[in-house]
């Protein structure tokens, strides 16, 4: 018996300094992992992977109730009456500048007109000075490249999206404050993530306002109806996004450009116009602005997703409204009545 309980005992003693051993090990080995183990790297959050071909990239927030469209239809209407009004007054000053000019140059005699230094007055001129139209244009390029290169940066990816793309996602920036759904259906208009698509938005607008600005417009006008016709555009695709309630986010100024081109091709509709890469087939500038109609419309029944066909759509019939009723109604009606009270 004693025997039998010494080897117990010993048994016992043996199999708990295997034990310790064991354990020892295993902490020796975590341990060991520690410290040999590389450090693995937070996964990167995917980027922003511009779809600027589609103009559109997905969202995975819920999506605003359908009464949240007539804040955007208000917006679009407070964005035409301050433009247009601003238009009014600036039209006015323009003006009464040209006729002050006018008596300036006839208060002063000939020789004493003569005898002045005109290489001030007319270098720019003989050199050819670019006129207040091309001046706009290469403004409204301007601002788009500076948004573009904003899009480059990684840290800024999160707020260009909140504020330079068109969305109907409700938001929570911050405790019961909900994202700006107004904001952005001005701003994006002027944003574009691709180098790819700003180049061919740009390239449109420079080839129809070189023609628009000057002769049909004006400064002022234009860019009031710029600046109406994206807000508009923005609402036709806030509005199609609300009926088939779609996440979809876009951004671009395509919707103010096809305003712009259709509004150019009712003005000239006889003239001839031709696909950049494919310069032998011509067509009537009205034939195009009705093809660019139908196009987008056959997009949106079918629900093509390369474009904003709502938005694209939206613009053009703004532009056609513009050039066929619009632009009578602001210059014979809205301006006379804005400058009868700044006299």
């Amino acid at each position: 018996m004693l025997r039998n309980a010494i080897r117990i005992q010993a048994f016992t003693g043996f199999t708990s300094h295997i034990r310790l051993i064991s354990q020892n090990s295993k902490l020796f080995n975590r341990f060991r992992a520690t410290r040999t183990r590389r450090p693995v790297a937070d996964p990167k959050p995917k980027e922003f992977k511009s779809q600027e071909v589609h103009e559109v990239h997905p969202d995975s927030i819920s999506l605003r109730p359908p009464s949240h469209l007539w804040r955007a239809l208000g917006f679009t209407a407070g964005v035409s009456a301050v433009t247009y009004t601003v238009a009014a007054y600036s039209d006015f000053q323009r003006q009464k500048d040209f006729k002050q000019s006018i008596n300036d140059f006839f208060s002063h005699s000939f020789f004493t007109n003569f005898a002045e230094p005109s290489s001030s007055r007319s270098i720019n001129h003989e050199l050819g000075e670019f006129s207040p139209g091309q001046k706009l244009i290469f403004g409204l390029i301007a601002a788009n490249v500076a948004i573009t290169i904003l899009w480059q940066i990684p840290s800024l990816r999160v707020p260009m999206m909140r504020y330079f793309t068109n969305s109907f996602a409700q938001k929570k920036v911050k405790k019961n404050l909900s994202e700006s759904l107004c904001v952005p259906m001005v701003s994006s208009v002027f944003s574009h993530s691709s180098w790819i698509h700003l180049g061919l938005n740009m390239y449109v607008l420079h080839s129809f306002a070189s023609v628009s600005v000057d002769r049909f417009f004006g400064v002022d006008q234009f860019l009031a109806f710029y600046l109406t016709a994206g807000a508009f555009s923005s609402l036709t695709s806030l509005a199609h996004k609300s009926a088939v309630r779609s996440p979809v986010r876009a951004l671009g100024a395509s919707g103010a450009i096809c305003a712009l081109l259709v509004y150019t091709c009712m003005k000239i509709p006889d003239s001839r116009l031709s696909i950049i890469f494919l310069p032998m087939f011509t067509f009537s500038a009205e034939n195009a602005a009705y093809g660019l109609m139908a196009f987008d419309l056959a997009g949106l029944l079918l629900r093509f997703k390369l474009f904003d066909h709502a938005a694209h759509l939206g613009g053009s019939i703004f532009g056609l409204w513009y050039a066929w009723y619009g632009q009578a109604l602001v210059e014979q009606r809205l301006f006379p009545f804005v400058q009868r009270y700044l006299k």
